[in-house]
């Protein structure tokens, strides 16, 4: 995509040791642009929540500091400017939606007190108005009978109805960034793709960018511009979602597909990624897949890969891609 990207994040370390652990997060870089969808995808555990919330300045600081690396949003960096300037982005221009509204939504407060909230934090406006914006964006979510929700409790809404809540929340400000972490991840399917449906049409009304956060590779499908798989902490391929499902280049990427279930009589058994992401204390030197990896040899184990790219906008960090050429399994 052509022109100045709204975020761009470049070679982000993030540790949270004072010692010589690795970084939890080594080396990461993407950009978003306005209107753009960017998936990050991967296992529990590979980083992507932990890069969302740094981006968003909600890292305890101590024990989490930015060990380098930019994040320029709109030309001024997250990672050093003034908390009260962070502060003034979070909830405005930038906005999160999380994967559990119940742990978000505060029990004591009406749906209409928090988002009311949030509107007079970041605007000068009255009470009043603020009432009408609110009731404004609980419509836009499609949230029946806006007027009287607004005088409920979080507990005395569905799972569903809290989500919209809080897609309600993230937007009423009219962000021009919108992180979603896994905001499908608790709710039933029917109930998922009309979520799902909803975040698409309006980021399609407002030009808002998004990061979705998630590892489910049909939400991907749906939804996605491009895509960021994240292994352990790095971000292994990046590319469009066309050439991550067409033509996948790292064996982590192909791994995640086959472990996907689809509909339909199977002949076999899904695949299976053997192992775990490793604990930070026992990264191996070289690739970090290493020890899951079917075509890892000796200088797998040794260096860690360089990004390669097999086509425009498409980046792979494995020493065998491109794959069809040079892997044969060991």
């Amino acid at each position: 995509m052509n022109g100045t990207p709204l975020l761009s994040v470049e070679d982000l370390h993030l540790t949270f040791s004072k010692g010589s652990v690795p970084p939890i997060i080594e080396g990461v870089s993407f950009e978003v642009h306005a209107g753009e969808t960017l998936c990050i995808v991967g296992e529990s555990g590979c980083g992507k929540s932990v890069t969302s919330m740094a981006l968003m300045g909600l890292l305890p600081t101590p024990p989490a500091r930015v060990l380098s690396g930019r994040a320029m949003f709109a030309g001024e960096d997250l990672f050093t400017m003034s908390e009260s300037r962070r502060a003034s982005l979070r909830g405005n221009r930038m906005a999160m939606i999380f994967q559990e509204p119940m742990s978000s939504l505060n029990p004591s407060f009406t749906i209409g007190h928090q988002i009311i909230e949030g509107i007079r934090r970041h605007n000068s406006i009255t009470k009043t108005e603020a009432h009408a914006r609110a009731i404004e964006v609980l419509r836009m979510v499609r949230i029946p009978a806006p007027e009287a929700r607004m005088a409920v409790y979080p507990h005395q809404m569905s799972g569903g109805m809290r989500q919209r809540v809080m897609i309600a929340m993230a937007l009423a400000n009219q962000p021009q960034l919108l992180i979603a972490d896994e905001p499908t991840t608790a709710l039933d399917v029917t109930i998922q793709a009309q979520i799902l449906k909803l975040v698409k049409n309006l980021q399609d009304e407002t030009g808002t960018a998004m990061i979705l956060i998630t590892h489910d590779l049909s939400v991907v499908a749906e939804v996605a511009d491009r895509v960021a798989v994240m292994y352990a902490g790095k971000i292994v391929e990046s590319g469009t979602v066309e050439q991550i499902f067409s033509d996948p280049q790292h064996p982590y990427t192909i791994g995640l597909f086959g472990s996907v279930p689809s509909l339909g009589r199977r002949s076999g058994r899904l695949a299976t990624i053997e192992g775990s992401v490793p604990p930070l204390d026992r990264m191996p030197a070289g690739c970090r897949f290493v020890g899951r990896c079917p075509f890892a040899d000796r200088r797998c184990h040794e260096q860690a890969p360089p990004a390669i790219s097999p086509a425009p906008g498409h980046t792979a960090a494995c020493w065998y891609a491109p794959l069809e050429e040079k892997a044969v399994p060991a």
